[in-house]
């Protein structure tokens, strides 16, 4: 699967922007792209990407 993810849609909040895909085997994922910098959060993973694990969000 070589084609990019398709971004769906890109929401400004309080803590960064937050970005909904849908991956070329046609999975959802959600990614948190915090303001303050740092590590790029997400859930959804895929198992042809990052190697099917994904980062866990605390509250």
């Amino acid at each position: 699967m070589t084609q990019p993810d398709r971004v769906l849609s890109r929401h400004l909040t309080s803590d960064g922007v937050v970005v909904w895909s849908r991956c070329s085997c046609g999975r959802l994922r959600m990614d948190l792209v915090p303001a303050a910098g740092g590590a790029r959060l997400g859930a959804g993973p895929c198992p042809h990407r990052d190697g099917g694990h994904a980062s866990s969000v605390s509250s």
